[in-house]
């Protein structure tokens, strides 16, 4: 089950992302994460041929059918939109090449999702030496809304986690039959929606599992 566009960011915004576990997380490494969770391309499609990110945009593209069935490859002239990725050649500010995602138009700049330097945030980084963008074809549909308020547990167990994903710390349990009062937020990811809420003792956002991708199955009002 792929994310959206807006899922995608609230699941990784400071998170550090690591695909092929090898230097820490790159830049490629949140490019070949959001294509495969975005748009449901195979790593294997997203790859560098050189080792730098800038050359998926002039290479990888043309190589790889599966990435050109989902996304369409713009020029750096194109105005760009939420959600498109942009990459960079080398220039002063990327000197080895960049890629990152769109969130928005800044006219000399664009505000991104980006990562190195640094776990995955947001940053302006400006269009100087812009290659171009990939734009997804398709986004996912929205996880379900209008979850905020009070929901009784369904199911014998649901487990509290750190962030919201299954490979996160367990922090706390639920049982069947107790109440938890979720603030709306909701994201994908793992192959489940998710909400969250701030916890009593913590003070901390903590996030549960609604149920699988598309459905509210482990609450009920």
């Amino acid at each position: 089950m792929t994310m959206t566009i807006d899922q995608f960011i609230q699941t990784y915004n400071g998170r550090a992302v690591d695909v092929d576990g090898a230097y820490g997380g790159q830049c490629w490494d949140l490019w070949s994460r959001y294509a495969q969770d975005v748009a449901g391309v195979p790593q294997s499609a997203t790859n560098t041929v050189n080792g730098y990110a800038g050359s998926v945009y002039t290479s990888t593209w043309d190589q790889q059918p599966a990435l050109r069935d989902k996304f369409d490859r713009l020029p750096a002239g194109t105005v760009p939109r939420k959600g498109d990725v942009a990459f960079w050649g080398n220039a002063p500010a990327t000197p080895y090449t960049h890629v990152a995602i769109v969130i928005a138009d800044q006219g000399g700049s664009l505000l991104c999702l980006t990562q190195n330097p640094g776990a995955t945030h947001q940053a302006s980084i400006t269009k100087n030496g812009l290659l171009g963008y990939l734009r997804p074809k398709t986004a996912a549909p929205a996880a379900p809304s209008g979850i905020a308020g009070a929901w009784r547990v369904n199911v014998a167990k649901l487990n509290v986690r750190a962030q919201p994903s299954t490979g996160a710390q367990i922090v706390a349990q639920y049982s069947a039959g107790q109440t938890v009062n979720l603030d709306g937020w909701t994201s994908r990811a793992d192959g489940y929606d998710w909400g969250r809420y701030i916890g009593a003792a913590s003070g901390q956002h903590r996030y549960i599992a609604l149920g699988p991708a598309g459905t509210t199955d482990y609450l009920t009002r």
